[in-house]
């Protein structure tokens, strides 16, 4: 795979991987998103996506309070807890 191939999936907009992921998401603010949570009392968890910037972030991380971010890549990688090459072909298959 070539590396304009990733800038082409990068380019994918973050909140139709969001929904191909199975994420459920509620509006926080004009282009901001965060992921909807059962057990927040505010009903959203603090997994923040910018629609705009095409970018997430999670800001309690899944390691003892580390911050994850990074671009639809990352958020496969970071949801689906799977490596590089499956996050690729996931996003290749799903929308390329």
């Amino acid at each position: 795979m070539f590396k304009r191939d990733f800038s082409e999936l990068r380019h994918i907009p973050i909140l139709h991987v969001a929904q191909a992921l199975g994420i459920e998401l509620k509006r926080t603010g004009g282009d901001s998103w965060n992921m909807k949570g059962a057990h927040d009392p505010l009903g959203y968890t603090s997994l923040s996506i910018s629609e705009k910037r095409n970018r997430w972030k999670r800001w309690s991380g899944k390691t003892s309070g580390g911050v994850s971010q990074g671009s639809v890549i990352d958020l496969v990688m970071h949801i689906q807890e799977c490596n590089f090459k499956d996050a690729i072909e996931f996003l290749t298959n799903r929308f390329l």
